[in-house]
């Protein structure tokens, strides 16, 4: 008679939207990152408040087991992290099996670079009884999308690939979705705008310019158009449209209710957006000069810039939200400061590197000229967001 079948104990996991609060808050716990040395060189994990981490490559605990157990901490809270979570579970057991507890982080960077945390930007009692905007921040990429609800209607900006995730949260908040927009054609990530549109059956929008081909089925906005939001009877909200090409060609900004600029990557908390991705440098420096002198000049001090990027968790506000008052912006973004468009473009020329390769596949991707399976479309989105040029001076980061 054949044995029972006996399942082998699963080793213990802790998933990311776990980790990263406890992280955030200071605990005490342990990164052992596994994976190659250049991984771990280039990508990690990010928190608000320093953690300790040790390295010790996977294929080392493969090649010398003993000596690799021995580089890792006694008594410790121990979490290990690989690129997908498969190396990390079988560090944990060969831990485990060593007498060190410890927990395995569940899909690893990948799994972090896919998390979405949900943000509320705080309004004026005003405004939140005419709507809400969620900052649904990409902590991984340091992407930034939002959600803009008023009564029983919602808009996604900037949505990340995964659809399912804003068709729940719009759903918990007793609103459904009406229209996708994207401030311009992403470099750095698939955008979810075509994939919400087919499934839905709602208006998407993005505006590419004519350097780009453009293949998506889009609803077309002109500049200065209003979107109105709401869907109950005394409760809306204003969605205006404003060009403010010079990212991109198409880029466009929208602003709600008259103060919130979701401003996609022409302006950041701390920086501009880099003019280089499309091989035009100066002409689209020269563009992006001149929205900021000109277009983004009309907008009063107390607009409050809601940028689709940022860089550095020190640009997110003590509330978690990742934001800049206009007026504030224009005094401290060293970019802001320059006079003339021939020394903006020469200053955010040095500013910028050479972009990852994976940037030019996932722009063509976006306009609708290339297609890829999801592990390929993961392969491309690994790491941060590489989309502001900066110059050396920094900012003040609001804290308010």
């Amino acid at each position: 008679m054949a044995e029972a079948h006996q399942d082998v104990p699963a080793v213990p996991t802790v998933e990311v939207a776990e980790l990263l609060p406890k992280l955030d808050g200071g605990e005490k716990i342990l990164i052992l990152d596994v994976r190659n040395d250049d991984e771990f060189a280039e990508w990690k994990l990010e928190t608000r408040k320093p953690f300790e981490t040790t390295h010790v490559p996977y294929f080392d605990f493969i090649e010398d087991a003993e000596g690799s157990i021995a580089k890792v901490p006694k008594g410790r809270d121990v979490v290990v992290l690989c690129a997908q979570g498969g190396s990390s579970e079988m560090v944990v057991d060969m831990l485990g099996e060593a007498g060190i507890p410890s927990r395995n982080i569940k899909g690893g960077m990948v799994a972090y670079g896919d998390f979405l945390d949900p943000v509320k930007v705080p309004l004026t009692a005003e405004e939140q009884a005419r709507f809400e905007i969620w900052q649904i921040n990409r902590r991984g990429k340091g992407c930034l999308g939002y959600v803009v609800r008023s009564g029983l209607e919602a808009v996604v900006v900037d949505p990340a690939r995964h659809i399912g995730w804003y068709e729940a949260f719009v759903g918990k908040l007793g609103a459904r979705i009406v229209r996708v927009l994207d401030t311009h054609v992403h470099a750095d990530h698939v955008s979810g705008g075509p994939a919400l549109r087919r499934k839905i059956g709602v208006p998407y929008f993005v505006a590419s310019g004519e350097e780009f081909e453009l293949k998506q089925d889009v609803t077309p906005l002109a500049d200065g158009e209003e979107l109105r939001l709401g869907g109950t009877p005394g409760v809306s909200i204003e969605v205006r449209i404003l060009k403010t090409p010079g990212h991109t060609p198409g880029s466009t900004s929208y602003l709600v209710g008259g103060k919130y600029l979701l401003s996609g990557d022409t302006i950041f908390v701390a920086s501009v957006g880099r003019p280089d991705l499309g091989g035009h440098v100066v002409e689209w420096g020269q563009a992006l000069f001149k929205t900021l002198k000109e277009r983004i000049a009309t907008l009063p001090d107390d607009v409050v810039v809601l940028p689709a990027h940022y860089a550095s968790l020190e640009e997110m506000r003590a509330d978690g939200v990742v934001a800049g008052r206009l007026g504030d912006l224009r005094r401290n973004v060293p970019e802001m400061q320059i006079a003339t468009a021939e020394e903006f473009v020469e200053a955010v020329k040095a500013a910028v590197k050479t972009p990852p390769a994976a940037y030019t596949s996932m722009i063509k991707y976006n306009l609708g000229l290339l297609t890829a399976d999801d592990e390929k479309i993961g392969e491309w989105e690994l790491g941060k967001n590489q989309c502001a040029a900066s110059a050396k001076k920094r900012m003040a980061i609001p804290t308010e």
